[in-house]
């Protein structure tokens, strides 16, 4: 036996299930800003770091600056990773990346009938959209959970 050897203690997120700020905020960041550098979720597609892109989709036909573009998608970012990670905050780890995928998908249709109905000459190459969607979903819920303050399993937080 090695001396001094101490056994490795898995260890619980705190708060029981309930939402950490902070984590999320850090999650929906994270994920944001993955997206920032590859917009659609894969680093073969067309657009680059210099794409004004929201979420995968092209915002160049409204002309906007690409930093007001970045500031609109770290904007909804942070929208979207904070309600994911309400959802998942009480699934465990495989569960939670799974139904981050889900909500990511869930916000693609949100995204789709808004830019729908908002800015029709926005749409185009769904699929791209929906991939970077469902991409942004698991990156932040996997972010989420670890970024999660944790205690020892069984113990209490010292």
């Amino acid at each position: 036996m090695i001396k001094g050897f101490q056994t490795n203690h898995p260890l619980e997120p705190t708060g029981n299930g309930r939402l950490q700020w902070g984590a999320a905020i850090g999650a929906a960041l994270i994920a944001g800003a993955v997206l920032l550098v590859v917009p659609r979720g894969s680093p073969w597609s067309s657009f680059t770091f210099f794409t004004p892109t929201v979420m995968g989709r092209s915002i160049a036909p409204l002309g906007l600056h690409l930093g007001l573009g970045y500031l609109i998608h770290l904007s909804v970012s942070i929208l979207y990773g904070v309600v994911i990670a309400t959802v998942v905050a009480r699934l465990k780890k495989e569960r939670a990346v799974f139904t981050g995928g889900l909500m990511g998908l869930a916000f693609y249709l949100i995204n789709f009938g808004v830019v729908s109905t908002a800015w029709p000459e926005l749409r185009g190459a769904e699929v791209p959209v929906v991939f970077t969607h469902i991409v942004f979903g698991l990156i932040a819920a996997g972010a989420y959970r670890g970024l999660l303050k944790r205690r020892p399993l069984g113990g209490v937080a010292s």
